[in-house]
């Protein structure tokens, strides 16, 4: 082949290339809307197919959709939390001239038209609050819409008007308005159900809440609702709830996450990993070679629109190996002192611990991260825990006070309820160690009192010192209680000292008669 056919190949080439249009598709897209920012910009940069997703707030604008296949949603799904005012009383909120629209969840207020469908076609009003407004929904030259589940009030001139529009579906709403409706030409008015209507008068004698009788529209263009609601129930649309896990959220690199979704009511998913790529699996595993903070976002969508929701995975730089990583022992418990057989709960708090070893001070030992031991025997335990790693070792300990037994059943050791123990450390909360217990320097009055009668004495001495003694431990269990001894113990200490001195008493004078003889 010559020079000149190869360059004559090649401009043939080149004029086709030029004449056959390349075709450009893309995945339709999510655009957010934030307060404070315009949503008719949003539209203006949308390509066919996208969902504009308005968050909650309150936005002042008049929007032109020209764009067909365009979904305008409200993020939360609820039109009360995401209104959109009329720019003045002339505008209207929402004009379409396009096809294949959608609008829902919104409250539309303050302008000429909420809703204004002009030669539009197979578009899907649902889900809106339209109110107060000169007209609510008005159709020019429109047909196939469907208009559903939206609540119409309160609008001065008419709750939905349909000039020269005919095929439209308008069935679940709720109509209460100056004049609720008026139609020149044969729409249909009811579907599954009919529409809730203000003004209507008929009966329900059967109770299935659709009337006996159909709601008149417009008699001559025989535009009639023939299944009139008595009440209107909102029917809200089934969405998606995008909803995952993350086995780790935060890890060294090369850090492998698995991602699981148990999202609901969800057709197709489409997983964004920041600028690593897509998925579309439900579970899949990931690798993020490099440290940095990425966000993973989860969409979900149905037929009914779409949501969202995202986690940001921390991947730290890999330590160098050259730099030994140590442990670091730290554990808690729920008491560190109380009564015989003392029970208590331990928590292991340890940090790049390979192994644990608990030594609890009476010969017993446990591996168990968090052990729970019984102390049999009163005494002070040293509770000790080392943790080890191929590094070095570290270890916390702790004392444990183990009182004596007593008869007070009812009164119990106050305690704090946990004792964090780090390592090098050793130490507890003091300031409850004696609140509610019996000072042992307080009682030698009364063991005074009581040992203060075994002796022999003559009569005398035993009745002059009697009511003295007496008078003693009253006093001395009055400065028990100012000092917050227990009811129980002061009743059972003071019992056991009378009886105690009565008994002294009866031996005095059972030596006293028996010097007399």
């Amino acid at each position: 082949m010559t020079k000149i056919q190869i360059f004559r190949w090649v401009c043939l080439f080149a004029i086709f290339l030029a004449l056959v249009p390349i075709s450009e598709t893309g995945a339709a897209e999510n655009i957010y809307v934030p307060p404070g920012e315009s949503i008719q910009e949003a539209i203006d940069n949308a390509l066919p197919g996208d969902t504009i997703l308005v968050k909650p707030g309150e936005y002042n604008e008049s929007i032109q959709i020209n764009q067909d296949n365009l979904t305008i949603i409200s993020y939360s799904k609820n039109p009360y939390n995401t209104v959109i005012t009329g720019v003045n009383k002339e505008s209207n909120v929402f004009k379409v001239v396009s096809s294949n629209v959608t609008i829902n969840g919104f409250s539309i207020t303050d302008s000429k038209c909420g809703i204004y469908l002009s030669g539009a076609q197979n578009c899907i009003i649902n889900n809106n609050n339209i109110s107060g407004n000169y007209i609510g929904i008005c159709l020019s030259k429109s047909k196939n819409n469907t208009l559903s589940n939206n609540l119409v009030s309160s609008n001065a001139d008419c709750g939905i008007k349909s000039l020269t529009s005919s095929g439209n579906t308008i069935y679940n709403n709720y109509f209460n308005n100056t004049n609720n409706a008026r139609d020149d030409k044969l729409n249909t008015w009811n579907w599954t159900s009919g529409n809730c209507w203000s003004d209507y008068i008929g009966q329900d004698d059967n109770g299935d809440n659709i009337g006996d009788t159909a709601y008149v529209i417009n008699r001559r263009t025989k535009s009639m609702d023939y299944m009139p609601l008595m009440n209107f129930v909102p029917e809200f649309p089934v969405m998606p709830k995008a909803v995952f896990t993350s086995n780790v959220t935060v890890g060294y690199a090369p850090l492998t996450v698995e991602f699981t979704d148990i999202s609901e009511n969800a057709s197709s998913l489409l997983w964004s990993l920041g600028n690593l790529g897509t998925s579309n699996s439900s579970d899949f595993l990931h690798t993020f070679a490099n440290e940095g903070n990425y966000t993973v976002t989860l969409n979900a969508t149905n037929e009914n629109g779409s949501d969202s929701t995202d986690v940001i995975i921390n991947v730290l730089k890999a330590p160098d190996p050259s730099v030994p990583i140590f442990p670091e022992a730290k554990f808690g418990a729920n008491v560190t002192v109380g009564y015989v057989p003392l029970t208590i709960q331990f928590f292991d708090f340890s940090k790049n611990a390979a192994s644990l070893s608990w030594s609890f001070g009476d010969k017993k030992k446990s591996c168990c991260p968090d052990p729970k031991h019984t102390f049999c025997c009163p005494g002070n335990y040293t509770v000790s825990l080392t943790a080890k790693n191929d590094n070095g070792s570290s270890s916390a300990c702790v004392v444990i006070q183990v009182l004596k037994p007593t008869n007070q059943s009812s009164t119990e050791y106050i305690v704090n309820p946990r004792y964090i123990v780090n390592s090098g450390s050793s130490h507890r909360n003091e300031s409850n160690d004696t609140k509610g217990f019996l000072n042992r320097k307080s009682l030698e009055s009364v063991e005074n009192f009581a040992l203060s009668f075994t002796e022999t004495r003559l009569l005398a001495e035993v009745g002059s010192s009697v009511g003295h003694e007496i008078l003693r431990l009253a006093d001395t269990v009055e400065n028990i209680t100012e000092n917050s001894v227990y009811r129980n113990e002061i009743r059972n200490i003071s019992m056991r000292a009378m009886f105690l001195g009565f008994l002294g008493i009866s031996l005095g004078l059972s030596a006293f008669r028996r010097g007399r003889k």
